[in-house]
């Protein structure tokens, strides 16, 4: 009988989270405001970390909008963004729960091609002639799935095209952060914050239970998107929020920012390490931090049934495809020799064997 090992969904191990100190700072937001943060709220957020978070970003607290995680935010966004006939575009592949979402919204979603230093621009540019897009949804900083950071000369040439073409792009930066090794490139909003809506959240850096995520834009979007989240939901989840107000004002984020990467670098190692001894014939990212390796496996590899064959060895797998959009060009994506591999919420021991068993199906 096999122990399983899960490589699926990428959600932080339980010792990443400042237990004690959520608790503390909890307890001081309930204790020191509590009528604010056990009543209805306003629906922009909790006002002290709105304050907060647009002096973090040099901008005015009007361009900051909290709401139930980042995902939420997207659908928010997409509500207001997304006409009937309406395309979204992605790179290829790109986060599962976002494609879902925007379709749900009735987007044609459309992925563009992904490569080494960030998606295809000539294919973008191909694309945007076809059909000016809602907006471009991209995760620009250790990608989700695939683990890729787009290059400053990439992030450039996609904001000029969203400039002459008159589209949003959307940055999600949950994993910025979370960097294990080399230099940051800056910010799409620090190129041309006109065009760009950066949205985030605290779920990687503190906990994904406390559901508080942000979104920063120009005010007219930040006042539209207000405006559909009052048609939504009666109310943000204010205590949660004073918490991560209180647990910033303190000055811990940065701390626990430095004990998150001690904790995750040794297993992005193991994950980089393992993925070359075992499936050295795939083509695989190496990412400078993140949550995910991504592989694509080799055109003759048996990937036949790979998700179920994986489960009974003990083994958990996410389905290759679910990460894929409809092509821009030609035949859809083979999805099923795509394998993300999240590595934050495994030991290094589980990380080798996991990725051991993987090469056994092949």
């Amino acid at each position: 009988m096999h122990d399983t090992i899960i490589f699926t969904r990428g959600v932080p191990p339980a010792e990443a989270f400042p237990t004690a100190q959520i608790a503390e700072c909890l307890a001081t937001a309930v204790e020191t405001d509590a009528a604010v943060v056990l009543q209805y709220g306003h629906q922009p957020g909790y006002a002290p970390l709105r304050a907060l978070l647009a002096a973090d970003y040099g901008v005015k607290d009007n361009e900051i909008m909290v709401a139930n995680g980042s995902l939420q935010l997207q659908d928010l966004l997409a509500a207001h963004l997304v006409r009937p006939g309406a395309t979204v575009l992605t790179e290829q592949p790109s986060y599962d729960r976002a494609i879902t979402t925007f379709r749900r919204r009735g987007a044609r979603v459309v992925g563009i091609p992904l490569e080494a230093d960030g998606l295809d621009v000539a294919r973008l540019e191909a694309e945007v002639k076809r059909q000016t897009p809602a907006f471009l949804y991209t995760v620009p900083d250790f990608q989700n799935p695939a683990g890729v950071t787009t290059s400053l000369e990439k992030r450039r040439a996609i904001l000029d095209i969203a400039e002459r073409y008159g589209f949003w792009v959307i940055e999600d930066i949950p994993y910025r952060l979370l960097r294990y090794r080399g230099e940051s490139v800056p910010m799409m909003r620090a190129i041309n914050p006109g065009r760009v809506i950066t949205i985030t959240s605290f779920s990687k850096l503190l906990s994904p239970g406390m559901r508080v995520g942000y979104l920063v834009a120009p005010s007219s979007l930040v006042a539209a998107v207000t405006k559909e989240a009052e048609n939504t939901y009666l109310s943000p989840v204010l205590p949660t929020q004073a918490a991560v107000a209180e647990f910033i004002r303190r000055g811990w984020m940065a701390p626990n920012i430095e004990r998150l990467k001690a904790l995750y670098r040794p297993r992005w190692e193991a994950m980089m390490n393992a993925v070359r001894r075992y499936l050295s014939g795939g083509v695989a990212s190496e990412p400078d931090g993140g949550f995910f390796i991504s592989v694509t496996l080799p055109a003759d590899a048996n990937t036949r049934n790979l998700v179920a064959r994986a489960k009974e060895i003990g083994l958990v797998l996410t389905e290759g495809q679910a990460f894929f959009a409809d092509p821009d060009e030609g035949p859809a994506p083979d999805g099923e020799r795509f394998v993300r591999l999240p590595f934050c919420a495994v030991t290094p021991e589980q990380i080798d064997e996991g990725v051991r068993r993987l090469a056994s199906l092949l």
